[in-house]
Protein backbone atom coordinates (compact mmCIF):
# COMPACT_ATOMS: atom_id res chain seq x y z
CA UNK A 1 0.00 0.00 0.00
CA UNK A 2 3.03 1.89 0.79
CA UNK A 3 4.32 1.79 -2.82
CA UNK A 4 0.91 2.50 -4.05
CA UNK A 5 0.91 5.65 -2.43
CA UNK A 6 4.29 6.87 -3.39
CA UNK A 7 3.38 6.28 -7.00
CA UNK A 8 0.59 8.22 -6.78
CA UNK A 9 1.88 11.00 -5.20
CA UNK A 10 5.14 11.01 -8.03
CA UNK A 11 2.35 10.41 -10.55
CA UNK A 12 0.09 13.10 -9.45
CA UNK A 13 3.32 15.49 -9.17
CA UNK A 14 4.57 15.17 -12.48
CA UNK A 15 1.18 15.50 -13.81
CA UNK A 16 0.71 18.75 -11.90
CA UNK A 17 4.10 19.91 -13.01
CA UNK A 18 3.17 19.10 -16.56
CA UNK A 19 -0.20 21.00 -16.81
CA UNK A 20 1.10 24.06 -15.30
CA UNK A 21 3.94 24.34 -17.85
CA UNK A 22 1.38 23.88 -20.28
CA UNK A 23 -0.83 26.27 -19.56
CA UNK A 24 1.70 28.88 -19.16
CA UNK A 25 2.40 28.35 -22.97
CA UNK A 26 -1.27 28.28 -23.86
CA UNK A 27 -1.46 31.44 -21.79
CA UNK A 28 1.36 32.95 -24.20
CA UNK A 29 0.08 31.54 -27.35
CA UNK A 30 -1.90 33.81 -29.85
CA UNK A 31 -4.90 32.05 -30.24
CA UNK A 32 -8.82 32.61 -30.33
CA UNK A 33 -9.68 33.63 -27.09
CA UNK A 34 -12.75 30.93 -26.53
CA UNK A 35 -10.38 28.05 -27.23
CA UNK A 36 -7.50 29.80 -25.01
CA UNK A 37 -10.13 29.78 -21.86
CA UNK A 38 -11.56 26.19 -22.59
CA UNK A 39 -8.47 24.81 -22.21
CA UNK A 40 -7.25 27.15 -19.17
CA UNK A 41 -11.02 26.06 -17.62
CA UNK A 42 -10.09 22.35 -18.27
CA UNK A 43 -6.52 22.45 -17.47
CA UNK A 44 -7.40 23.90 -13.48
CA UNK A 45 -10.19 21.44 -13.33
CA UNK A 46 -7.53 18.73 -13.80
CA UNK A 47 -4.80 20.25 -11.32
CA UNK A 48 -7.85 20.95 -8.81
CA UNK A 49 -8.48 17.28 -9.03
CA UNK A 50 -5.29 15.87 -7.44
CA UNK A 51 -5.48 18.64 -4.77
CA UNK A 52 -9.01 18.02 -3.85
CA UNK A 53 -8.17 13.82 -3.59
CA UNK A 54 -5.16 15.03 -0.72
CA UNK A 55 -7.24 17.22 1.00
CA UNK A 56 -9.69 14.56 1.55
CA UNK A 57 -12.64 16.19 -0.56
CA UNK A 58 -12.80 12.79 -1.99
CA UNK A 59 -11.07 9.81 -1.86
CA UNK A 60 -8.98 7.90 -4.62
CA UNK A 61 -10.95 5.01 -5.87
CA UNK A 62 -10.99 2.99 -8.77
CA UNK A 63 -12.73 5.34 -10.85
CA UNK A 64 -9.98 8.21 -10.27
CA UNK A 65 -7.92 5.76 -11.49
CA UNK A 66 -9.62 4.72 -14.26
CA UNK A 67 -11.20 8.44 -15.26
CA UNK A 68 -7.84 10.86 -14.37
CA UNK A 69 -5.59 9.33 -17.20
CA UNK A 70 -8.06 9.58 -19.62
CA UNK A 71 -9.21 12.90 -19.13
CA UNK A 72 -5.50 14.14 -19.27
CA UNK A 73 -4.65 12.45 -22.62
CA UNK A 74 -7.79 14.06 -23.63
CA UNK A 75 -6.62 17.33 -22.49
CA UNK A 76 -2.96 17.12 -24.19
CA UNK A 77 -5.20 16.31 -27.59
CA UNK A 78 -6.86 19.56 -26.99
CA UNK A 79 -3.66 21.14 -26.13
CA UNK A 80 -2.14 19.90 -29.41
CA UNK A 81 -4.97 20.71 -31.52
CA UNK A 82 -4.96 24.57 -30.06
CA UNK A 83 -1.66 25.24 -31.45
Amino acid sequence: MVILRVLLIAFNVTIVTYLIYRLFIVLQEPIVPWKKTLVIVAGLLLLFSPFSMFFGIFLPSIQYFMIYPIALVLFLYLIREVK
